[in-house]
């Protein structure tokens, strides 16, 4: 199956980008509709032939475009200029099979002009693109996947519509129809009289577990428990953040909760989806936290100190709290985490 969608980047100036947009963008695509260099060729392939197939067979071609985009060689010369560099031969490619070209601009990029790209890429300096900032990266992944949905249908939509589809031919539309999308809409949610045994979670190196319960019967006016236990932040061994809508959390470069890194990795503030302080005794509810962040609307970046405590929001509109209990140098820190699954409507 080919890629539909390919991630195109300079190593030395793409920082967080491509492992984010791989990430996000595989949740609505799936990641065998992505390709990106190490993530896409096995050990054995043919490095070149494999990346020029990918350019002609992808639909959409995303540039991730940072500030060192433009960076020189040993003898100072720009990596761009030479007719063999990988990402202008890539780009040429797109440009030649009627690919879409969007450029992604990350923090402190500048869209490049026309004339400051060689002849068989200065199409790029007419492309419209979109921005990828650490702090609002679940926004700007949103617009992405948007733009890219105009050229490549959503996995979730096509699974969907052949299951749909097949369900037809096989029961009829009136009985099937509200089932499935009852499903689609509420994939978690247990049926009347449901039990659910219980589930733990164990002890990883860079997520500290500590043993859970929950069972599909929360209690009173309380939604179940989705995930609780410490996170270690470590810019050295490039744990930066974590997506806190599986469980337990996955590894991203920035996800719900992570480090704000540019040149170095910040000490006293994280980034995210949402924070808003909570400076009361003890810990917030889960609707304690859900109206403090209705109320603390847009707030991305969190400045902490040892003792810090705050109410998060996901990008799957999960909510829990924090409390920072470490923080061993600049990068380094530990943070306690409670996580509530959506409720079921």
């Amino acid at each position: 199956m080919s890629a539909d969608i390919f991630i195109n980047y300079r190593g030395i100036d793409a920082d967080y980008a491509p492992a984010l947009l791989f990430e996000r963008l595989s949740r609505r695509f799936g990641n065998r509709r992505l390709f990106l260099d190490d993530r896409t060729i096995a050990p054995g392939e043919d490095y070149v032939r494999r990346l020029l197939e990918g350019v002609r067979a992808s639909k959409v071609l995303l540039a991730v475009i940072g500030p060192r985009w433009f960076a020189r060689d040993d003898t100072g010369a720009r990596l761009i200029d030479n007719p063999n560099d990988w990402i202008r031969r890539e780009l040429a490619t797109a440009f030649e099979c009627g690919v879409i070209v969007i450029p992604v601009f990350t923090e402190g990029a500048r869209p490049p002009r026309p004339t400051e790209l060689p002849d068989d890429i200065e199409q790029l300096g007419r492309q419209n693109g979109l921005p990828l900032r650490r702090v609002r990266s679940g926004d700007d992944i949103e617009s992405i996947v948007r733009r890219v949905s105009v050229y490549v249908p959503a996995r979730r939509r096509r699974f969907l519509l052949i299951v749909v589809a097949t369900a037809m031919l096989l029961l009829g539309v009136g009985v099937v129809l509200p089932s499935v999308l009852s499903q689609d809409q509420h994939p978690s949610a247990p049926g009347p009289g449901t039990t659910t045994s219980v589930t733990r979670t164990t002890t990883t190196t860079s997520q500290e577990n500590r043993t859970t319960e929950s069972s599909s019967t929360p209690p009173t006016n309380e939604p179940e428990l989705w995930w609780e236990g410490t996170l270690t932040l470590d810019g050295n061994a490039f744990s930066t953040g974590y997506t806190l809508d599986t469980s337990p959390p996955s590894r991203q470069p920035a996800g719900d909760i992570g480090l704000v890194c540019q040149l170095g990795c910040a000490a006293n503030e994280i980034g995210g989806t949402e924070f808003a302080a909570w400076t009361d005794a003890g810990f917030p509810a889960r609707e304690q936290c859900a109206n403090l962040l209705n109320s603390n609307p847009g707030q991305r970046l969190l400045s902490v100190k040892v003792g810090t405590k705050a109410c998060f929001g996901t990008v799957e509109k999960r909510v829990g709290h924090l409390e920072v209990v470490e923080i061993s140098g600049r990068g380094q820190m530990k943070i306690d985490v409670k996580v509530w699954n959506v409720p079921p409507r």
